[in-house]
């Protein structure tokens, strides 16, 4: 089977910008043939000169080597001036329905909520089946659509509140009318969604997101020691200011026998590493290989997120597949994975350093509360992306 998965762009650090490129890899060890279908942009910024794809004839140019790390398709893209700052695509209705020509796409997903895309691909499936309904011979290719919506929307600005309520209120409703199949995280997402009447055999329910590159390095990855250090508490994910990436200087300040281990990239992560060069407890990693974040986590009595908004939370989940207990943010899709109190703890607020400090503490001077606690997160094994995949195909074959 040929999958086209698009996503808004592609990243390393971002959990649902980086979950289209763990499905085109779930769906590629399969066997089936799968390309990442996205805008110019890897992290914010162009991955390729714009020009190759202003000015090839179809809107798209595909990339060998593409920085993502798996078969990519680049198309006609901008960041316009829009509340949200969300990549928009440009004539990608027209697009998508030459991608699935060329391509021979058997079916096409689409991810994330807030953004043109998935508006767009609704539209080119509306089209398609009015002109089935007419008698015309047309390809049949079911659209897929995993929304990744989280109701706490995050928004610094009222407009931008008030852009996503719109685009929630307006555009939702259609994109759902028009998919073959909605896939969501959780009952919790499922319920939020049936609120438009979505039918619930439309409805596929998965959590199964973990990166199978990154689950194969957990299982192979041995413990690295602490070194001068009594233990490690770390952090994987971007590192921006909505992330609240500063609160690990404070933790760093207050935890001098702790290493505080914060990996990924983004705005601030220049001044976390001017601050790590005066704390020798402060590690700031921006390698994204698996063998390197998996030697993280396995290291860590502890994972957590302080972020004001995490609308996915798949790094929680990789922290729980190794058995280590994660400390999730109120605002973080996470606080759905984790048991409170059971193989983590829901913060009560994003900033809850010193609830996180008590924690950690408890953690350290009674390690037999923390095994349980890593054993009984280690409910997430079973979660790589490559089930999430397959059921994918056996729903959309049926």
């Amino acid at each position: 089977m040929n999958v086209g998965v698009v996503a808004p762009q592609s990243s390393h650090w971002e959990d649902s910008h980086r979950a289209a490129a763990v499905l085109v890899k779930a769906f590629r060890r399969l066997g089936h043939s799968a390309w990442l279908v996205t805008s110019l942009f890897h992290e914010g910024a162009p991955a390729l000169d714009p020009d190759l794809v202003e000015k090839s004839e179809a809107g798209f140019v595909e990339v060998e080597k593409d920085v993502a790390g798996v078969p990519t398709i680049r198309v006609l893209s901008t960041k316009p001036l829009l509340p949200t700052g969300a990549v928009a695509f440009r004539n990608f209705s027209r697009i998508l329905g030459e991608l699935v020509d060329s391509y021979g796409l058997d079916a096409v997903v689409v991810l994330s909520s807030f953004w043109n895309g998935p508006e767009e691909a609704a539209r080119w499936a509306a089209v398609r089946r009015t002109l089935a309904a007419a008698g015309e011979a047309v390809r049949r290719t079911p659209l897929v659509y995993i929304p990744i919506y989280f109701p706490k929307f995050h928004a610094t600005r009222p407009v931008d509140y008030a852009s996503k309520v719109m685009w929630t209120t307006l555009n939702l409703p259609f994109i759902l009318r028009q998919v073959d199949l909605l896939v969501v995280c959780c009952p919790q997402e499922a319920a939020e969604l049936r609120q438009f009447r979505t039918s619930p055999e439309k409805i596929l329910i998965s959590s199964n997101w973990i990166d199978p590159d990154v689950a194969e390095a957990l299982d192979s990855t041995p413990v690295a020691p602490p070194g001068d250090f009594e233990y490690v508490i770390s952090y994987i994910g971007p590192l921006r200011g909505d992330r609240n990436v500063h609160l690990f200087v404070k933790i760093a300040d207050k935890l001098k026998t702790a290493a505080v281990v914060v990996a990924g990239t983004g705005e601030a992560a220049d001044e976390l590493k001017q601050e790590a060069k005066v704390r020798r407890n402060l590690v700031v990693i921006g390698s994204h290989e698996p063998q390197v974040l998996a030697s993280v986590i396995k290291s860590s009595v502890a994972g957590v997120d302080f972020s004001s908004y995490e609308p996915m939370g798949v790094r929680a989940l990789e922290y729980m597949y190794a058995g280590v207990p994660f400390a999730a943010s109120p605002n973080s899709r996470a606080a759905w994975y984790v048991a409170n109190g059971v193989d983590g703890i829901h913060l009560n607020r994003p900033e809850a350093v010193d609830e996180f400090l008590r924690w950690v503490e408890m953690l350290v001077k009674r390690p037999e509360v923390r095994d349980e606690m890593g054993r009984k997160a280690k409910k997430a094994a079973g979660l790589a992306a490559d089930k999430l995949a397959a059921a994918i195909i056996e729903k959309i074959s049926a």
